[in-house]
């Protein structure tokens, strides 16, 4: 758990794990995303969109992640594409549809709740090359 998320916990009183923690974050990316019809509230959006994604990305590189390589690589790499599409629609009148897909994807991933033999499991699961994509296992 970060730091931020157990100061929250102590000053809220409320016991909200991480991932609830990141859900309510994506859903309220979200709704700022979908509510951006003007260009302050899209800049705004965006910016919330580019930092939300900076932190997600910044805290499954850290050493001590307990997710499995290959999925931190593909939190990475959607990350990065987030945030690149975040930057061009800065710039440009770009759709901002894709960015909420996204968003809502892992709002639906950070919703189904872990199987408890998953992190037994890992090392077996994820131990095949790095070039294989966590969908790829999954699928």
């Amino acid at each position: 758990m970060t730091y931020a998320s157990s100061q929250y916990q102590k000053q809220s009183g409320s016991y909200l794990s991480s991932r609830e923690i990141e859900v309510m974050a994506f859903r309220h990316v979200n709704s700022l995303l979908s509510q951006a019809k003007d260009h302050p509230k899209k800049v705004a959006a965006l910016a919330a969109n580019l930092k939300l994604w900076s932190l997600l990305s910044m805290s499954v590189e850290r050493v001590d992640s307990p997710l499995p390589p290959v999925l931190r690589d593909d939190i990475i790499k959607v990350g990065l594409w987030s945030m690149r599409y975040s930057n061009a629609a800065l710039n440009a009148p770009k759709d901002l549809q894709p960015l909420i897909d996204v968003n809502n994807d892992m709002i639906e991933g950070l919703s189904v709740e872990p199987a408890p033999y998953a992190m037994a499991a890992a090392p077996q699961a994820y131990s095949g090359s790095a070039q294989t994509s966590s969908l790829e296992l999954v699928g």
